[in-house]
């Protein structure tokens, strides 16, 4: 029995020693405060899982309980308690179903020892974060995406200096109203991040930020993650951020005005990832990316990259995805695609390929299930070798030269999600087979010639995006019941002949995006698709159709979510429609509406365009559109209007503005002085007002500026000389006429408009200035995106036109219809890239100098109407462009110039000179042998002798001079009205009398 005994109490002493060593290590109950904080925080929100949560969603907090089980909140889901002190550190309600508005002053900020906050995918009704938010001292991570958050992003955040993982994004979910984003004012993007130097993952995708690209980024040496994606940052994008050295992920997607080069050497070598899409990022692709062993991820489609790809790509083995569509690159592909074996989507840039030698390489990739050839002609017979692509799922064949019906190997693809089949030459039925495609989430047919019967579409359930626009498109009479099936989010039908809203629409409750651009839709906008769409709708374009109002008259436009509303090209009338708070894009121009511009307008605060133009608007630019909007406007166009009053001196130093269109309106007044602040501007045009000032040199303080127009006002006095060497270095399109401008032609000027030197032959590719805006369905951001394009008004060739694509090729100045005095100087030969230049209606005397030879892209030129004297330059037979040349009412001598392009003008271009001769003219030169040698250059000691020449022959000649201008100004004909006529020359009859008198005293 002592034995046993001392086996029993062995193992109770061993028990005991076991029971008190776990209880040792039993993890600590969280304080009553901290539990009770918990608690009344969660109450604060209600547990909604059938609201629009990710589907991994669950409610972690329903299992919370105030009833004490020994260890308080340290168990519950979602909480983390610190295994010594039994401090809450971490919580992850993350995906919990929490729906409501977020207390300003939660109990939740008494937990002061958190580490980790993770709210993530929930729903916070677009509350803003808490200033309160820097009470957490020892946060580490902290994580908000996704939960609809909005307004500014608070300074307290800049406080949390542990911070190593930020995470902000996707507080846009593209359904809400868009000026809730979360957004940078103040603290501005370099405040907010200036202390965080221990950050390893920055994520402000959708975040409004609208900044420069800040380069303190580059001295956080420990990111590994940055994401800046849809956040407006603009600028030159440094080099350096490349060559961060923890960074994995760089992603700067749709930031459109973000500018820079890809580095020569240097790069990360830990770089993971590069999202670059739909940035202004150009240059060559250098070499040595190929040097990037870890890159899985390359996306720069849509910017403006050149040159040749870099053989080295095809060392990049890595890669699961690769997409350089829409760049501007140069020959074929130069890299062995076999050798990217991981690859699981690839979009190939237009090159010269050859197709079924591409396709052969393409079967060897066994992991692809995204394929885009867009651009590349394939012909129907080569596509077809796409059959026995089975796991294909996204397959983009647009522009692909396909031909004839629709492509009956489809049908084997049983995966496809996403089919893009546009502009192709496809035509009669879709078969009924394509109804089989029960995967597909997105189909593009437009710009094809199908006759497409829309009940095809009906069974395909998960069908969110369809586009029809351009097809011959029919609906079935009576649809409910199947309609009501297919759930769209994006619908486009444009160009599809439609006299009215289709019925089909009746049942699509989830349309985000609808366009029917362009159809014959007459009357009314019915008040029953205002009902069906009002919460759901964010883009609808119904441009170019006949629509005169709504069904039930509206103050208000009627979405209550609308991002993007284009009314264009319509017969609207009545009091201008007030666009809802989260309008960024607003459109109505080509209506007729009347009245005052409403200052409620400037509700929607986050307008990045408007346009007004081409109404019968009157009243003033109300002031709100330029002190309130400016700072996030980009472009305003209130063109050909009924506007009067000044502009408002309002433009801060905040403004955004990159167009200005304020022409063919009642503007009286100065120029505002605040237009210095708009450093972004790029197009100013405030042609045929009343605007009454001096020359605005201080423009050229305007480093972007390229088009500038302030014809048909009454600017006057001499143009001063630049203040610098960089003024108007950028410009290409100058139109200063008709106004009373004094002095000499502004020489100091054309020696700094670099850009119009620059000719067609030097400058290979060519753009047009855009901003863009991006359409979301669900999680996906679509990458067709629409584009709105600045137009200017001008007079080409003698026929008024709009150029709706302003392309950086097209470079023209107009100084006609002045009072310049004295001669035309030389140095204008330099602008060799000129195509149109108009000196008319001044009082320009001395020779036409032979420099002007050198402006080889000239096709337009004019000095009609001035004393220009001596002869037509033989050289000028160099400019084989020419198609319009008027020197008409001069003083000009010698012979007619009769070869190559100068043979095929009339007499009307030499009218008014009566030393003229030549087989164009009624006067013959008898004796051009012995005519007098003119010299091709002018000493520049002469000017005073050679005026006193002048004045004595205007004494001897003005009589005839003008009864001579009066008879022959009856024989100008309409075809070869000079340069400019129609938009710049309806005063030139009047100012030609005040010159003539000005002469007779």
């Amino acid at each position: 029995m002592g034995l046993l005994s001392f086996l029993c109490l062995l193992i109770s002493i061993i028990a005991l020693f076991i029971r008190c060593n776990s209880v040792s290590y039993l993890q600590p109950s969280c304080a009553d405060h901290e539990r009770l904080s918990l608690y009344k925080f969660i109450q604060s929100f209600r547990v909604d899982c059938n609201y629009k949560f990710s589907p991994f969603a669950r409610p972690k907090v329903r299992s919370w309980s105030l009833v004490d089980k020994g260890d308080g909140c340290c168990s519950w889901d979602g909480v983390k308690c610190d295994e010594e002190t039994g401090h809450v550190i971490g919580l992850d309600l993350s995906s919990s179903c929490l729906h409501g508005t977020f207390p300003p002053k939660s109990s939740l900020f008494e937990l002061t020892y958190l580490i980790d906050l993770n709210l993530a995918d929930n729903h916070f009704n677009y509350s803003q974060i808490p200033s309160k938010i820097d009470k957490f001292h020892n946060l580490r991570r902290l994580n908000l995406s996704n939960s609809a958050f909005s307004g500014q992003i608070p300074l307290g955040i800049s406080k949390l200096s542990q911070l190593t993982v930020l995470d902000l994004s996707n507080n846009d979910d593209f359904s809400v109203y868009s000026d809730f984003n979360l957004r940078l004012d103040d603290p501005t993007f370099d405040m907010l991040v200036r202390n965080l130097t221990s950050l390893q993952i920055l994520n402000l995708q959708q975040v409004d930020i609208s900044s420069p690209f800040p380069t303190i980024l580059t001295n956080l040496t420990s990111l590994k993650v940055l994401s800046l994606e849809l956040c407006d940052v603009y600028g030159e994008l440094p080099p350096e951020i490349f060559r961060l050295p923890q960074l994995e992920i760089l992603n700067l997607r749709g930031n459109t005005d973000l500018t820079g080069s890809l580095p020569h050497s240097q790069w990360s070598s830990s770089l993971k990832q590069l999202h670059l899409c739909f940035t202004a990022l150009s240059g060559e692709f250098p070499p040595s990316i190929g040097k990037l062993p870890q890159l899985e991820i390359l996306e720069a489609a849509r910017c403006q990259f050149s040159g040749l790809l870099p053989s080295s790509l095809g060392n990049l083995t890595m890669l699961t995805m690769f997409n350089l569509i829409d760049n501007n690159f140069q020959s074929d592909i130069s890299f062995s695609i076999t050798n990217l074996t991981n690859l699981h989507f690839l979009v190939l840039p237009s090159l010269n390929v050859r197709p079924g030698e591409l396709l052969s390489q393409l079967h060897k990739l066994h992991k692809l299930t995204g394929l885009g050839l867009s651009g590349l002609k394939l012909d129907s017979e080569i596509a077809s070798l796409l059959v026995n692509f089975t796991k294909i799922q996204l397959l983009d064949l647009g522009n692909t030269n396909l031909k004839g019906p629709f492509p009956k190997w489809l049908a084997n693809l049983t995966q496809l999600t996403d089919l893009y089949l546009n502009d192709n030459e496809l035509e009669g039925p879709i078969p009924q087979w394509v109804s089989h495609l029960t995967n597909l989430n997105l189909l593009h047919l437009s710009k094809t010639n199908l006759l497409v019967e829309f009940d095809t579409f009906f069974s395909l359930k998960n069908l969110v995006d369809l586009d029809l626009s351009g097809t011959k498109v029919s609906f079935p009479p009576n649809s409910e019941t199947n309609s009501s099936l297919l759930k769209l989010e994006n619908l486009q039908l444009s160009r599809c002949n439609l006299i009215e809203f289709p019925q089909v629409l009746r049942y699509q409750n989830r349309l985000q995006y609808l366009s029917l651009d362009d159809n014959n839709i007459w009357g009314r906008i019915p008040q029953w698709f205002v009902d069906i769409t009002k919460d759901s709708l964010s883009i609808i374009t119904l441009s170019g159709n006949n629509l005169i109002g709504f069904e039930q008259p509206t103050i208000v436009l009627p979405w209550n979510n609308l991002k993007v509303v284009d009314l264009s090209f319509n017969k609207l009338k009545g009091q201008l429609p007030i666009p809802p708070v989260s309008t960024k894009h607003y459109s109505v121009s080509s209506n007729l509406f009347s009245g005052d511009i409403p200052n409620q307008i400037c509700n929607a605060r986050f307008l990045r365009s408007l346009d007004l133009s081409k109404n019968k608007m009157s009243g003033k630019i109300p002031y709100c559109i330029i002190s309130q909007l400016g700072d996030h406007l980009q472009v305003l166009d209130l063109r050909s209007n009924n506007i009067h009053g000044a502009i408002p001196q309002a433009f801060s130093s905040s403004c955004r503005l990159k167009m200005i269109n304020l022409s063919q309106n009642q503007l009286q007044g100065e120029l505002p002085r605040s237009l210095v602040n708009c450093s972004m501007l790029e197009v100013l045009d405030i042609g045929r007002n009343h605007v009454n000032d001096t020359f605005p040199s201080w423009l050229g303080r305007l480093p972007k500026l390229q088009v500038l127009v302030l014809g048909h006002n009454s600017f006057h006095g001499s143009v001063v000389d630049p203040e610098s060497d960089l003024d108007f270095r950028f410009l290409r399109i100058l139109d200063l006429s008709h106004n009373l401008l004094t002095g000499d032609l502004p020489s100091r000027y054309l020696q700094n408009f670099h850009e119009m030197c620059v000719s067609k032959e030097d400058q290979s590719t060519y753009s047009y200035t855009k901003i863009t805006f991006f359409s979301k369905v669900g999680p996906k951001i679509f990458e067709n995106e629409k584009i709105l394009e600045y137009s200017i008004t001008l007079t080409n060739k003698g026929n008024e036109r709009l150029y709706v694509k302003i392309l950086k090729l097209f470079k023209v100045m107009d100084l006609s219809s002045n009072n310049f005095t004295g001669r035309i100087p030389n140095i204008i030969g330099n602008l060799q890239g000129l195509q149109a230049l108009n000196l008319s209606n001044n009082n320009l005397n001395g020779r036409i100098p032979s420099s002007l030879a050198n402006i080889t892209d000239l096709e337009s030129l004019d000095l009609s109407m001035n004393i220009l004297s001596e002869e037509i330059p033989p050289g000028l037979l160099q400019l084989t462009f020419l198609e319009v040349f008027n020197v008409s009412y001069n003083q000009l001598e010698g012979p007619i110039p009769e070869a190559n392009q100068f043979s095929t003008f009339d007499a009307n271009s030499y009218v008014g000179n009566l030393g003229l001769c030549g087989s164009l003219i009624s006067k013959k030169c008898s004796n051009i042998g012995n005519a007098p040698l003119q010299k091709d250059t002018i000493d520049e000691g002469n000017q005073d002798s050679e005026l006193v020449d002048w004045i004595i022959r205007l004494l001897g000649c003005l009589s005839g001079c003008i009864v001579g201008y009066v008879i022959g100004k009856q024989y100008i004909t309409d075809k070869y009205n000079e340069w400019f006529m129609e938009t710049f020359g309806r005063h030139r009859p009047k100012r030609r009398v005040q010159k003539a008198s000005r002469q007779r005293r």
